[in-house]
């Protein structure tokens, strides 16, 4: 009898061991066709040295491709903190609310692979315009694809506002 429980429980705990190693191999799985699919869209679409492109070159290069694409901008390095001057500053309140589709911004030192399905325009010029709030370097995180609300927008057209005695 004791044979009996302990050859059964033996059973179990192999098929429930086995279960949990499909598991794991289907989640690493598709993170390596994940990151094998970014690597390939990464060489055939290149990168974008941040040092060497202007604001409104940039928003250009952050519009979206397609469906089918990836959709995400990788960069090298960062920019200088006087990289945004008041003609830029313009043209990004103007963008502000756009929802265009974006492409999501990578640093090529990330790991992560940002997933751009709801990104826009105008969130990616939020994310430039508070890095220069806070007088940081663009990109000031690995990847930025945070999607902002509408109070966020009125925050910063009221920072403009004040920003310009208007």
């Amino acid at each position: 009898m004791n044979k009996s429980i302990f050859i059964l429980i033996l059973v179990l705990l192999l098929v429930s061991c086995k279960e949990n190693s499909k598991e794991h191999n289907a989640i690493i799985n598709d993170f390596e066709i994940a990151e094998n699919e970014y690597q390939k869209y990464t060489q055939e679409n290149g990168w974008i040295r941040m040092s060497e492109i202007t604001v409104k070159e940039f928003i250009t290069e952050l519009k979206f491709g397609n469906d089918n694409e990836l959709n995400i901008l990788s960069t090298i390095g960062q920019t200088d903190k006087n990289w945004i001057t008041n003609s830029d500053l313009k043209f990004l309140i103007s963008q502000i609310e756009s929802k265009e589709k974006a492409k999501c911004v990578n640093r090529v030192i990330s790991s992560f692979i940002p997933d751009p399905k709801n990104m826009t325009i105008g969130d990616q010029v939020i994310s430039i315009i508070e890095a220069y709030r806070k007088n940081e370097p663009y990109p000031n995180e690995l990847y930025i694809c945070e999607s902002y609300d509408k109070e966020k927008v009125n925050e910063i057209l009221e920072w403009w506002k004040q920003k310009n005695g208007s």
